[in-house]
């Protein structure tokens, strides 16, 4: 094999996967378009269940009380097992958008806000 021979197979080879990327990128959006629960800049509250979170202590453990915090939906991600995760900006005490990201867990629930 010639190195004008090698530098063609690559070509072709980056070719087919830049198409399948995008193809994969069409079909991630398609998936989040049809099942998205939030929309974009939707205000949502993150709920902790008392249930799911706990502390040690001496004497076993202790659940700590229901949690709650508010965030905006700024993007869409889909992770490995097709779940679709939303990507959180947090809210500032004023009740605007925040720069700044907020997580949640599996464990968490989101419910939309209305205002």
């Amino acid at each position: 094999m010639t190195k004008e021979e090698f530098l063609a197979s690559m070509r072709e080879l980056e070719e087919t996967i830049a198409k399948y990327r995008e193809q994969e990128k069409q079909l991630k959006e398609q998936y989040i378009n049809e099942n998205k629960k939030f929309e974009l800049d939707e205000k949502v509250k993150i709920i902790t269940p008392a249930y799911k979170r706990s502390i040690p202590d001496e004497n076993g453990r202790r659940y700590m009380p229901q949690d709650f915090k508010y965030g905006f939906v700024e993007d869409y991600e889909v992770d490995n097992q097709g779940n679709i995760r939303y990507v959180l900006a947090k809210m500032n005490a004023t009740g605007k958008k925040s720069q700044h990201r907020t997580y949640y867990t599996d464990m968490d629930l989101l419910e939309k806000v209305e205002e």
